[in-house]
């Protein structure tokens, strides 16, 4: 993806319908701080500054994303089943070579430096559709999946948010943020990285990192790690949640 405007006719294949009625601030498991005194204890980053200028509500109840918790699974056990190196594509039961030189790279590497190299690394995989790849119109890739197909913008966003995992940063430092790029009208998907408390963004449609504060054409929908994930209203905020991106 070395252009933004390549990027953004790609990113037309990438777009996924979102539902068409409003939806007000989900009520279920919600817990922030005024509501919850073990929040700040478990969840630090709540005090990271909001995406996009938003307000946000924090839930643990991950299982309603079908897509991500699926990936999550397949990826815990793409990990524990691998073995050894790849030596070839066609090799199992392996760690990806490339996923493994990373990871050696990246081991005495400070936040900002695993940030860049990251980036650079992943954006330079193909942009591939998920029709193409999977004969479906939703499947969210795990890394290793990425690595060696390519993949749609979701998958640049996860691939790089589970690298950065394996490399040691923290799910607390990150976040997958399915937003709305109003530039070209299509739904999208990044990685939002804190760095000294301020989110820093990590898009195949992009070669450098911009603070997300930079960008005024992005309107968050929802953001998601591990640990939940966050319904974001106010400031640049859609309000209602990308149907069939979860």
């Amino acid at each position: 993806m070395g252009s933004r405007m390549w990027g953004r006719l790609l990113i037309a294949v990438c777009a996924i319908a979102a539902w068409t009625g409003g939806i007000a601030v989900p009520s279920f498991a919600a817990r922030t701080p005024a509501t919850d005194s073990s929040y700040e204890e478990d969840y630090s980053y709540a005090k990271f500054e909001p995406l996009f200028g938003s307000r946000e509500v924090y839930s643990q109840s991950t299982w309603r994303f079908k897509q991500w918790t699926d990936m999550l699974a397949r990826n815990d056990a793409e990990s524990r089943d691998s073995q050894h190196v790849c030596t070839s594509l066609n090799d199992t039961h392996c760690v990806p070579a490339e996923w493994q030189a990373l990871l050696d790279q990246l081991r005495d590497l400070d936040l900002r430096q695993k940030v860049a190299l990251v980036n650079d690394a992943m954006n330079r995989h193909p942009y591939v559709p998920t029709m193409q790849n999977w004969h479906q119109s939703m499947y969210w890739e795990t890394a290793f999946e990425f690595l060696r197909y390519g993949g749609q913008c979701q998958d640049y966003a996860i691939a790089k948010y589970l690298l950065l995992r394996a490399a040691g940063v923290p799910a607390n430092q990150m976040r997958m943020v399915v937003l709305r790029d109003t530039a070209i009208n299509l739904d999208h998907a990044v990685l939002a990285v804190y760095i000294d408390g301020k989110p820093q963004l990590l898009d195949n449609l992009r070669d450098d990192i911009v603070s997300a504060s930079s960008v005024s054409e992005y309107h968050p929908y929802y953001s998601i790690n591990e640990k939940g994930w966050w319904y974001h209203f106010g400031g640049q905020a859609m309000t209602r949640v990308a149907g069939n991106y979860r």
